[in-house]
């Protein structure tokens, strides 16, 4: 039988060939692994985005500037860009990013021994100043060798994130953890985790998310998940793997049912919580892959639900302006029946309960310039009966039959890729109060 990326493959091939679209990756939830989806989404969305991005504001572009494609005028392996003392962006959801004409743009290679590329450069620098000649061309006194396409200005190697834990708190006392880029000695932030130490637990991640997130880089290759030194003494990346899953599900529910359990189409991924899709550049992206962003999350549910609300939720807030603050988390936990029908809660760190494999993943969406925002909800658990994710489910359901969330296509009464519902925020904060206060005068939709 033809394996299942071989079939991927041939897929993808005669989709570009034929020049049709490529299904919704909900539909291959329960087919391809980790890796297969994420080719597979990555494909999708190079098709999709361009359908989604504003070409009126790229036409609307000064003609004495430059112009560089999100896709297309970024070389690789990626610099940091820093304009005006914050990341550079695309203009709106344009996909296109613009700069007048002498405007600066600083470009850095964070991280040991990095370098901006030694061929384009008249001096060793890890950190420099571009200026906007015309069309993709930028210049950099002292330190570029004449004018350069944009895309040449890149690093010796991928440019170096880090994550920090700071002097803040957030819910029961936790530590706050910052994640981003060292430049010229300020820490200039990606999103930040709420993260419950003794549990190895992430409460939620915070970061904005705008119309200028709605296209970003495709084809960024994924680094390994890392622990950082936020999980001392553990091997996170084993207890991931389906073989450990099954020994540590068998402690809990017996050998039997943890063989039935975790399946070839049924096994628990590293769920990103903020995705890796909602930063715009590969260096976002790959500041995406520590697992204070992540939590035990069911395959199919990722590949499923979720990442139907990931991807719609983007492509929304471009299309309607919306400028929010996104709070991504988890509440509870899971639980599978045991040998003698009990239902026991699931760790994936066996001997200490932690790394708890979450009951609910959430995203909370605010607008605060609107006073508007909503709780969009799933349940974490294939296994659970339609009676049990009904009495799960602790709101009045706004999504469900509503025309105005008519850009959600997610499948929410599907159990097995997450049962999934809406709230309003203060109907989600009575249950999971984990959040800061947000006023509200109506839902987000």
């Amino acid at each position: 039988m033809m394996g299942l990326g071989i079939m991927l493959a041939t897929f993808l091939v005669a989709s570009v060939t034929l020049a049709t679209d490529l299904p919704d990756p909900s539909r291959l939830a329960l087919e391809l692994n980790e890796d297969e989806f994420e080719d597979y989404l990555d494909a999708w969305l190079k098709q999709q985005e361009p359908r989604w991005a504003n070409v009126s504001i790229g036409n609307a572009a000064p003609r004495n500037g430059c112009t560089f494609r999100i896709n297309g005028d970024f070389g690789q392996p990626q610099p940091v860009y820093i304009r005006k003392g914050t990341f550079l962006q695309p203009n709106g959801n344009s996909g296109q990013v613009h700069l007048n004409k002498d405007e600066r743009v600083t470009i850095a290679c964070t991280g040991p021994r990095r370098r901006i590329s030694q061929h384009t450069v008249i001096d060793d620098v890890a950190v420099g100043r571009a200026t906007c000649v015309n069309n993709n061309l930028v210049s950099g006194h002292g330190w570029l060798n004449g004018n350069r396409s944009f895309n040449e200005l890149i690093c010796s190697a991928n440019a170096i994130h880090e994550a920090e834990p700071t002097n803040h708190r957030c819910y029961g006392n936790n530590l706050v953890i910052r994640i981003g880029f060292i430049v010229n000695n300020v820490f200039q932030h990606l999103y930040f985790s709420c993260f419950n130490q003794q549990r190895m637990e992430v409460l939620y991640v915070s970061y904005d998310q705008t119309p200028e997130n709605t296209i970003h880089q495709s084809g960024v290759s994924r680094p390994s998940f890392a622990a950082a030194s936020f999980f001392p003494g553990v091997n996170v990346n084993t207890l991931y793997t389906q073989v450990r899953q099954r020994q540590t599900i068998a402690e809990f529910v017996g050998q039997a049912l943890a063989d039935k359990y975790v399946t070839s189409r049924q096994f628990l991924a590293r769920g990103h919580l903020a995705a890796k899709t909602d930063f715009v550049f590969a260096t976002g992206q790959r500041a995406s892959f520590y697992f204070i962003n992540a939590a035990p999350q069911w395959q199919p549910f990722n590949a499923g639900n979720w990442n139907s609300l990931e991807q719609n939720l983007r492509a929304r807030i471009g299309a309607a302006g919306y400028r929010t603050k996104v709070y991504t988390g988890t509440f509870g936990v899971t639980q599978l029946r045991d040998k003698n029908n009990r239902l026991v809660s699931i760790f994936l760190d066996r001997p200490h309960n932690r790394i708890p494999v979450p009951l609910y993943y959430y995203k909370v969406v605010y607008d605060a310039s609107r006073l508007q925002g909503t709780a969009f909800v799933s349940i974490n658990n294939p296994y659970y009966t339609t009676d049990e994710v009904r009495n799960l489910t602790f709101c009045t359901d706004h999504c469900r039959n509503n025309n105005a969330f008519s850009w959600l296509r997610w499948q929410p009464d599907r159990i097995d890729i997450g049962y999934s519902f809406c709230c309003t925020i203060e109907d989600f904060r009575r249950t999971v109060p984990h959040l800061p206060y947000m006023k509200t005068t109506g839902l987000l939709t």
